[in-house]
């Protein structure tokens, strides 16, 4: 049975949205590069919204839940403290952020490696080594220049990231099209 080349690469079928996604995230990545200290202010407020959001979701369905107990409220507790914690010391926050961030680029970068690895030989695995790439040195970079430079490096190292991961993603949306066409 003779089957055609896009049912068998499913990443064949999102080519479109790959190369869309990219563009945003370079886009985004720009603003993070133009105005990393708002950038990095706008990222941990986000996340501080964010958990005190779910921390208070979490605590109304265990206030739901007939049969909660004190470890059924521990973690929205624990949600809603961090979320307000990160709203009132934003400074801090991002120290702690970017901390964490170091780690996200560690996990991308092996993220990166894997995809590489999987798609090897097929179009756009060298993108998706080069962001491995990128994704280690900035993780090092963090370690090297935490805690100072906290305020800076995140909104920094989030638009370099946006930008590696778009330009990465665009160009393996673009490799795919050019091998479908093929």
């Amino acid at each position: 049975m003779n089957v055609p080349n896009s049912e068998l690469d499913p990443i064949e079928n999102l080519a479109s949205t790959i190369k869309t996604l990219g563009i945003l995230f370079i886009v985004l990545g720009f603003l993070g590069l133009l105005i990393p200290q708002i950038f990095s202010f706008v990222v941990e407020m986000f996340f501080g919204f964010i958990m005190l959001a779910g921390g208070l979701i979490f605590a109304y369905y265990s206030y739901q839940y007939p049969f909660s107990s004190f470890i059924d409220w521990l973690k929205p507790l624990i949600l809603m403290v961090t979320g307000i914690l990160l709203l009132i010391f934003p400074t801090s926050g991002v120290a702690a952020f970017i901390l964490l961030l170091s780690l996200y680029f560690f996990t991308d970068a092996f993220a990166s490696f894997a995809l590489s690895y999987e798609r090897h030989p097929r179009p756009g695995w060298f993108w998706m080594t080069l962001n491995g790439i990128f994704s280690a040195l900035l993780a090092i970079l963090i370690l090297i220049g935490w805690p100072e430079s906290s305020m800076f490096y995140l909104g920094i190292f989030i638009g370099i990231s946006l930008l590696l991961d778009g330009f990465a993603l665009y160009m393996l949306g673009r490799s795919i099209t050019q091998a479908s066409v093929l």
